[in-house]
């Protein structure tokens, strides 16, 4: 029986073999090494029938062609003797030449019977995925799969690297199973660990659940597009510059919301100005953007969220809101700009904008009792945008690729045309502009969620405003 380029039984070895892609391609490493599918050959290694389109078609052609396994739906890992789970993993290239992941990682389907009989120290997603080698490619849907190139490859242990949060996403997830609300699931449930839809319709995806009678959308365990982009980035620095320091906030066992309310509950009902003077800050009456700038600093942000790895691997969105004394507030809340060349490529469930709108909200609130009086921290909320809701976002953003992709800049979705979301300019002037698909520049625009949406969503059950 012919021997294997690589030792099954060996995570090691595995990785190794993988790593020989680096750079390269798949049908390239094989005319290289003389083999196919992880074994000597005599003669031209053959090319497999692949169509590149296909959803996966990448992560198939390696199993089988590199690795020389037949792709399965077996429960087991992919290499069962080194307990070893095989993934690929997209990347692509925006409008700053930035590198990035392209979509979440989907990593096992579940069946809500199967989890609700399940515990986290036994579960079906911990034993398939405690050690996971992955592969990030380029991708190019115009190349057939062998001729993709492989940018790196590594070990990922998620559980060594980060378990209490995943223990908590993951229980998150059970609980609405155990409480008969599996049709409430939403991936803003959750920070690193989702659980996204499966299906091509909403129709042919429902399961029954055990606990009640209502039918819920068969769902699969990923890693959200933020957390997986963050695990690239991480291995990524860790290649080039060995250990790196990583900059977290989150102690052993401890949970995110738990240290987030940790860090702000010192300056609840305080003022702005006494919660500088507390931390030994200058006050800057004239900054306009004083209060998200203190709300940063109490968690350690810079101005963007890129420094700390909790914000990076989550994407949560950290929003100061000022309430007026009725508790109302006149605020939309903008996100990123959008990036004109790179949205007429995306597709929604990949897009920047849904990673945005299905991560989690930290409502810093600000709020002062009268007219005249100073505002004060009055609390911190953790929020995320209903599942129902994703479709009327959806149309926001197909709107907005389909008028960037026939080069219309004027007639984006006003706040008045919509209840839920709008675009309009972001931008510190009238001359800060970004590039176009038609080799143009217009002025900088994103995404905005509506005032009324997050008053009625939000601040109106706080508050009890109407």
């Amino acid at each position: 029986m012919p021997k294997l380029l690589y030792d099954e039984t060996s995570i090691p070895s595995i990785v190794e073999y993988a790593q020989r892609l680096e750079n390269k391609t798949v049908d390239g490493v094989n005319i290289e090494q003389h083999s196919y599918g992880g074994i000597l050959q005599e003669n031209q290694t053959p090319r497999l029938r692949q169509n590149a389109n296909n959803k996966g078609a990448f992560g198939n052609y390696l199993e089988e062609a590199y690795f020389g396994k037949k792709n399965d739906n077996k429960s087991q890992a992919d290499f069962p003797l080194a307990h070893l789970e095989l993934k690929a993993s997209p990347l692509k290239t925006n409008s700053k030449y930035e590198v990035k992941v392209k979509e979440r990682l989907v990593l096992n389907h579940f069946t809500f019977t199967d989890i609700d009989k399940e515990v986290f120290e036994t579960s079906h997603f911990k034993e398939k995925n405690e050690n996971i080698l992955l592969v990030f490619y380029h991708y190019n849907k115009n190349l057939h799969p062998g001729d993709l190139t492989v940018q790196l490859a590594d070990l990922w242990q998620c559980l060594k690297e980060d378990e209490a949060q995943l223990r908590e996403d993951w229980q998150i997830i059970a609980d609405k199973v155990h409480a008969g609300k599996a049709h409430e699931i939403s991936e803003g449930d959750t920070l690193y660990l989702g659980a996204c839809t499966k299906g091509t319709t909403t129709a042919t995806s429902m399961q029954v659940q055990p606990h009640s009678d209502i039918k819920a959308r068969g769902r699969a365990l990923c890693f959200k597009s933020c957390y997986i982009n963050h695990i690239y980035q991480i291995l990524a620095q860790r290649k080039e510059h060995g250990r790196i320091l990583e900059n977290r906030i989150l102690s052993e066992n401890e949970t995110f919301e738990q240290k987030i309310n940790a860090l702000f509950n010192p300056y609840l009902k305080k003022s702005a100005n006494e919660i500088c003077a507390m931390r030994g800050e200058k006050y800057n009456l004239a900054n306009k953007s004083r209060y998200a700038d203190i709300s940063r600093k109490i968690v350690g942000l810079k101005k963007t969220e890129d420094n700390l790895y909790e914000f990076n691997a989550s994407g949560i969105q950290l929003k100061t809101i000022r309430v007026e004394p009725d508790g109302t507030s006149i605020e939309s809340l903008s996100f990123k700009n959008v990036d004109f060349c790179g949205i007429v490529d995306e597709e929604w469930e990949e897009s920047d904008f849904y990673s945005a709108i299905t991560s989690k909200f930290i409502f810093v609130l600000f709020k002062h009792d009268t007219k005249d009086s100073e505002y004060y921290l009055d609390r911190i909320v953790f929020w995320h945008i209903p599942e129902n809701d994703y479709d009327i976002f959806k149309e926001v953003w197909a709107d907005t690729k389909q008028k960037i992709t026939n080069g219309d800049y004027e007639h984006f979705i006003k706040i008045s045309e919509n209840h839920v979301s709008h675009i309009r300019p972001k931008g510190k002037n009238a001359s800060d502009l970004m590039y176009t698909p038609q080799g143009t520049y217009e002025k900088k625009k994103c995404f905005w969620i509506n005032q009324e949406y997050i008053q009625r969503n939000v601040l109106d059950a706080i508050y009890g405003t109407t």
